[in-house]
């Protein structure tokens, strides 16, 4: 694969509020001109996860808009997490109604020199499909991540569904918060995804893997066909994505039923 600093990366975004909540609690965002995406997820059965994801979001977005003399740096993101934090946690403190709300947050930066920037907070996640690999870029912050890297349980074993929402960092809940924000190098052909866990929740990695290989070269037609299928398989939660790709052909011709 060749380098990615000249290539113009394509993006597209869809959020659906799936089949069984009653509102959509998700949050998206992208602007291939600036290479910025991001995604959050209110958090369920709190006051307010939709306004919280909103606020999150926006406020990301507001601080990155505004490096546009130079490239956006690894500091950059993490002051742009701390926006979000303190935009959602003062909401939550002014007003009642909206106390204890909080979102996760996954967001991207294409830079044109070919560097990939990611931040996440939460259970949201970034993968990239590089060939027929698919890898997850973000670590989830929770409670089920904690206890399988401890070897405690397994992620498959009865009774790891239960600990699956239960997060252990969010953007909102308290003054402060630690993301993470990983430095990476972008190739020509890489297709990447952003979503909330209303998609992982519904396909594993071998169809998102499938999905993205045969249709990641237009990433509204893969969107939509991941946000389909995750409906098609249930769609318990509010389901999102953003897919970005450098407008590879797709590889595989099949579509999943």
């Amino acid at each position: 694969m060749g380098h990615a600093a000249s290539l113009a990366w394509q993006m597209a975004m869809l959020s659906d509020v799936g089949r069984v909540r009653a509102r959509n609690e998700d949050f998206v965002f992208c602007d291939s001109q600036l290479g910025l995406a991001a995604l959050a997820d209110g958090m369920g059965g709190h006051a307010g996860g939709n306004i919280a994801a909103r606020l999150a979001v926006d406020a990301w977005a507001g601080r990155l808009h505004k490096c546009v003399v130079e490239p956006v740096c690894e500091r950059d993101l993490r002051v742009a997490v701390a926006d979000a934090n303190r935009v959602v946690f003062a909401a939550g403190v002014s007003d009642r109604s909206l106390r204890h709300m909080g979102t996760t947050l996954v967001g991207a930066c294409f830079r044109r020199d070919g560097t990939l920037l990611t931040c996440n907070v939460g259970d949201s996640r970034l993968y990239r499909l590089r060939g027929d690999v698919l890898t997850c870029l973000t670590r989830d912050h929770s409670v089920l991540r904690e206890q399988c890297d401890a070897g405690m349980i397994d992620s498959e074993a009865s009774g790891a569904r239960s600990l699956r929402g239960l997060l252990t960092r969010a953007v909102g809940v308290a003054a402060c918060v630690v993301p993470d924000v990983t430095i990476s190098t972008l190739q020509s052909g890489d297709v990447y995804l952003l979503c909330s866990d209303g998609l992982t929740e519904m396909l594993p990695d071998a169809d998102i893997a499938h999905v993205l290989g045969a249709l990641g070269g237009n990433p509204g037609v893969a969107a939509e066909q991941l946000v389909d299928l995750a409906n098609d398989r249930g769609g318990m939660d509010n389901v999102s994505v953003v897919v970005v790709s450098s407008g590879k052909p797709g590889r595989l011709g099949a579509e999943l039923d």
